[in-house]
C-alpha cells in the first residue's frame, strides 16, 4: 500500500489524522494491556472498518525496547480504568508512547478501510508530518532540536501486530521522510490557504496587523505572534505558553463536584459538551425514561469561569500593543467549545465591534493545525515532484 502523505495532531482529548486527504480521528485513549489479558481481551470477532476502528488492539516494540508490549486504542479503551491517566499532566509527546502507538492505530485502521488487497501488509509512506506544543519545545536550548528528536521517532521502518479479532495481521511500515512543525504557528498556512492551495479570499485582513495564533488544547495552551501577513514568527519570545489550567482537568472538576452520578468519567463528559456546544444548551435526555436534566447554567458558568482565566492569562504574554494593530486568532480542539464564551467576554470588555473586528474563531479553528499541516505538505510535496521533473528534463 502507498501513502503519499500523512499528517497528524496528537492532541491530549482527540488524536486527529489526515492521510492523502482523508479526515478522521478518534479519542486520545491508549492503555496498555499484560499479554495474558490481550489474548483473551476479545470474545467475538469485528467485520467492518468503522467497528475496528473503535476495538483497536495492537502490540509493537517501542524505540530500543525489546519487549513486544499490548496496547488498546481509542473508543474500546476509554472504558478503561487508565485511560484518561494523561489528561492532568502535561506528557511529553517525544519520549511518551502515546503518539507513537496512535500513529500505528491510524496507519492500521486507513489499511483496514482503503486497502485493495487486504494480503497487502506492506505500507509505504512518502512523507509524514506532525508537531510540538510550544512548552515542549522551550524545554530544548533549540526548538530545531525538538523538532528533529520528534520527527525521528516516525522516519524508517516499523513493525507492528493487530490482534483485534477479524483483522489480525502483521503490517510493515516505511517512511521515507519525516517532519515535526510548531503548533499554532502552523496554523498560519490554513489562513492564508485553502486545501487547493487557493489564497483564501479573508486572508487580506491579515496583511497589515500582528496575529496571535491562540492555539487552546485539551491540555496546553500555545501562544504564537506572527508578523503582519501572517509570516512566519521571528523570534524565541514570540512563542508563549499558557500553562497551569488544562482545560479537560478543569472541566473534570466540574464533572466531579457537580455530576459524578451523571458522568462516570471524564470522556463521556467532555463529549456531552462537545455534542452540545453549538446550541448552547446542555440537557442530558435519560433515554430510558425520557426525562432530561438542564445543566445549562453550570456548565457554560464553567466555561466562563474558564475563558476569563484564559484571557487574563493571555493579556499577560501577548497583550495588545498601544502602536500597533493586533489581531487575535483562536484556534485548537477546545476552541469552538469556548468560541461563545470568549466572544461574549471579550465583547463586555472591549465591545462587540472591536470584538468582531479583532478576535476570531475561524470555522474551521478544530482543525486549523492540522489543515495547516496538510497545505504544507501538499506545497512541500509538489515543489519536490517539479524539482525532480526539472533535473530529468
Amino acid at each position: 500500500m502507498k501513502i503519499s502523505r500523512f499528517n497528524k495532531d496528537c492532541g491530549n482529548s482527540v488524536d486527529m489524522n489526515i492521510i492523502d486527504g482523508y479526515l478522521f480521528d478518534f479519542p486520545t485513549n491508549v492503555v496498555e494491556l499484560q499479554k495474558e489479558a490481550a489474548d483473551s481481551f476479545f470474545t467475538d470477532a469485528v467485520t467492518a472498518p468503522e467497528e475496528f476502528k473503535k476495538r483497536i488492539l495492537l502490540s509493537t516494540t517501542i524505540g530500543d525496547e525489546e519487549k513486544e508490549r499490548y496496547f488498546l486504542v481509542g473508543d474500546i479503551a476509554a472504558s478503561q480504568q487508565l485511560a484518561n491517566n494523561h489528561i492532568n499532566r502535561l506528557h511529553n509527546k517525544i519520549t511518551s508512547h502515546i503518539p507513537y502507538v496512535t500513529f500505528l492505530a491510524a496507519i492500521a485502521y486507513y489499511n483496514a478501510l482503503h486497502a485493495k488487497d487486504q494480503k497487502d501488509t506492506s505500507i509505504e509512506i512518502d512523507y509524514f508530518s506532525t508537531m510540538l506544543p510550544i512548552w515542549l519545545l522551550k524545554k530544548e536550548s533549540t526548538f530545531g532540536e525538538a523538532q528533529k528528536a520528534m520527527a525521528n521517532r516516525f522516519v524508517g521502518d516499523h513493525t507492528f501486530h493487530i490482534h483485534t479479532p477479524g483483522f489480525e495481521r502483521e503490517l510493515k511500515v516505511s517512511v521515507e521522510e519525516s517532519s515535526c512543525l510548531k503548533e499554532g504557528e502552523i496554523a498560519r498556512f490554513a489562513l492564508k490557504k485553502d486545501l487547493t492551495l487557493q489564497d483564501r479570499e479573508d486572508a487580506n485582513e491579515y496583511v497589515e496587523c500582528e496575529t496571535v495564533m491562540v492555539d487552546i488544547g485539551g491540555g496546553s495552551i500555545d501562544v504564537v505572534i506572527l508578523p503582519e501577513g501572517l509570516k512566519a514568527a521571528n523570534s524565541r519570545e514570540s512563542f508563549q505558553s499558557i500553562e497551569g489550567i488544562p482545560y479537560l482537568a478543569h472541566i473534570d472538576k466540574l464533572r466531579k463536584e457537580k455530576f459524578p452520578e451523571l458522568f462516570t468519567d471524564l470522556r463521556a463528559f467532555d463529549q456531552f459538551i462537545l455534542d452540545n456546544y453549538n446550541k448552547q444548551k446542555f440537557e442530558l435526555k435519560n433515554e430510558n425514561t425520557g426525562e432530561s436534566i438542564d445543566l445549562t447554567v453550570q456548565i457554560k458558568s464553567s466555561l466562563k469561569e474558564y475563558v476569563e482565566i484564559l484571557l487574563a492569562k493571555l493579556n499577560d504574554v501577548a497583550p495588545p500593543p498601544a502602536n500597533k494593530l493586533r489581531k487575535y486568532v483562536y484556534c485548537g480542539g477546545v476552541a469552538p467549545t469556548l468560541e461563545v464564551a470568549i466572544m461574549n467576554s471579550m465583547g463586555e470588555k472591549i465591545g462587540e465591534e472591536r470584538t468582531e473586528k479583532y478576535h476570531k474563531v475561524p470555522e474551521d479553528s478544530r482543525h486549523l493545525n492540522l489543515f495547516g499541516l496538510e497545505i504544507r505538505s501538499i506545497g512541500y510535496l509538489q515543489k519536490k515532484q517539479a524539482g525532480k521533473k526539472a533535473v530529468k528534463s
